[in-house]
């Protein structure tokens, strides 16, 4: 068996589709960690039960629900057959064409939950099934917008993932996870977005009450927990990959956020 030295990517649109909805292939009732390639997949599951991880948080799935899986989340789920649902894909691009701004603030909301749960409403299932076949631009606006909306009516007990974000910060977030190589670095972001390392510090203490350098430290760390979870990657190749210029000094960095050494954490998760 081969030993995975990098964490699967994987994609489910040509490079034409911007939006793609399909009935739930009942062969990837289990699948294995992955990332996704610049996509949302929203997965509207009405019947089946198991588990689903996205960035090492568990969530009980409990039908009928939805589950929400960022293009820089590594997740995978345990289902079990038959599984009754759709999956909708959708890029950015899609999103950013809109001329209907409310589509760009829902998908902000939607992107703050892992999973929501729903009530036995048809709604959304009706949608999804209107969505797979539609080939008319606005009409597939109309549709997305309204299952998005409908979902977050039942958004008050489901699990958030995190806060919104705004402005500055919601660029440096984007940088970081569009960015091909982390850099450990405030001011490289700053001058990528055109601002001052204290100005970028004060949009993220507004938004998170993290210094821009703490938010930096979040993501490297995050970066480095799938690395030493999903992979089989030596410490030093790790440590490589997020740009430290040997294990030591990242090892320190690693223990200094998480207080515990990437090698004891690596224990920890086997």
């Amino acid at each position: 068996m081969k030993e995975r030295k990098k964490i699967e990517v994987k994609d489910k649109l040509t490079q034409q589709q911007l939006l793609k909805v399909a009935v739930f292939d009942l062969s990837k009732n289990r699948t294995k960690p992955h990332k996704h390639n610049g996509y949302l997949e929203l997965v509207f599951l009405s019947s089946t039960s198991g588990q689903h991880v996205v960035d090492g948080r568990k969530s009980d799935v409990k039908t009928p629900c939805i589950l929400v899986i960022r293009k820089d989340n590594v997740h995978y789920w345990e289902l079990t057959n038959p599984v009754k649902g759709f999956v909708l894909l959708v890029k950015d691009q899609f999103v950013n064409q809109s001329l209907d701004l409310e589509i760009s603030r829902l998908v902000d909301q939607i992107s703050r939950f892992d999973t929501i749960y729903l009530n036995a409403d048809n709604t959304v299932e009706s949608l999804c099934q209107i969505l797979a076949v539609e080939e008319n631009k606005t009409c597939q606006e109309g549709l997305f917008k309204a299952i998005l909306a409908k979902a977050l009516e039942y958004s008050a007990g489901s699990k958030v993932s995190r806060p919104t974000q705004q402005n500055i910060y919601v660029s440096f977030c984007r940088l970081l996870k569009e960015d091909a190589r982390v850099v450990n670095h405030v001011a490289y972001y700053a001058s990528k977005l055109n601002t001052s390392p204290q100005n970028l510090s004060a949009a993220c203490k507004k938004n998170t009450n993290l210094t821009a350098s703490e938010v930096l430290a979040g993501h490297i760390i995050k970066e480095a927990k799938q690395l030493l979870r999903y992979t089989s990657n030596s410490i030093s190749q790790v440590a490589y990959e997020l740009g430290f210029s040997d294990k030591s000094n990242f090892s320190k960095y690693f223990k200094r956020y998480t207080g515990i050494t990437p090698t004891g954490f690596k224990k920890q998760e086997s």
